[in-house]
């Protein structure tokens, strides 16, 4: 099949699988591997061409995951692997991006975490990931002294390996009504170091808010808080890099937690 442009392999899947949804349409953004729309109550998410046969897979999570999770997720209405496309039903709540998090959210995101990363590893066909921090550098920029402070305390990798989302930022979790209403875009989900669901949630909203998450997870330790500093670090290099200033502005501001006393 001819691959088009990421709207009109939105348009033709949704006119094949889901017909009853015909406009309006809008855009409701993209992403380094993504591209995301809109029909009445429809999102349609739209992968890179390389990437079009992923769409089955995260399906099949999210499907897995569907009532497992105490918080929801999307729930395919269709998956169209020939154009790269996965529908689902518009979760509540608007992201976290920009927002301040509602009171509670923390101890809600560490029991979604403890349930998540408790799931069998050997019943899903997600990725494995090895998370070695050190290839977390290989093409990282940023203000040099920054990138210095990385180099000079690079965490061991870990063994342990659970179910991960792997890109928890505030675009991904959803709020209204001061309290979470659900968690998206699963794209990025691996078997992999749990330390990665929580770097984040410490880059956007603080370290307050991670000792929150943390005692909710249950979970913690001076080796775990290593590895999630180092990622969350990492992360938000690589959103100053990004350029948008949705995500670079807030990047920023977590410089100074994140770095702290380091900066120069």
């Amino acid at each position: 099949m001819h691959l088009t442009s990421p709207r009109e392999r939105a348009v033709a899947a949704v006119a094949e699988h889901a017909p009853e949804h015909r406009g309006p349409w809008s855009d409701l953004g993209s992403g380094l591997d993504h591209q995301a729309f809109r029909v009445g109550d429809l999102v349609v998410r739209v992968t890179a061409p390389d990437a079009c046969a992923e769409v089955t897979r995260e399906a099949g999570l999210l499907r897995l995951l569907a009532g497992r999770l105490p918080i929801p997720v999307p729930s395919p209405r269709f998956a169209d692997p020939a154009r790269g496309v996965l529908a689902y039903p518009l979760l509540p709540g608007r992201p976290l991006l920009g927002r301040t998090p509602p009171a509670g959210a923390a101890t809600h995101l560490g029991r979604v975490l403890a349930e998540l990363h408790a799931v069998d590893p050997a019943a899903l066909d997600v990725p494995a990931e090895a998370a070695e921090p050190r290839e977390w550098l290989a093409d990282l920029t940023g203000p040099p002294e920054l990138l210095e402070v990385l180099h000079a305390d690079v965490p061991p990798p870990t063994d342990e390996r659970v179910l991960a989302h792997t890109d928890l930022g505030a675009e991904h979790l959803l709020a209204a009504d001061g309290r979470l209403t659900g968690v998206n875009d699963w794209s990025d989900a691996a078997v992999t170091d749990p330390a990665l669901d929580f770097a984040r949630p410490y880059r956007d909203f603080g370290p307050a808010f991670l000792d929150e998450v943390l005692r909710a997870y249950g979970r913690d330790s001076s080796a775990f808080r290593r590895r999630i500093t180092f990622f969350a670090r990492c992360a938000a290099l690589e959103d100053l890099a990004y350029g948008d200033p949705a995500y670079t502005r807030p990047a920023a501001r977590s410089l100074t937690w994140l770095f702290g006393g380091l900066m120069p």
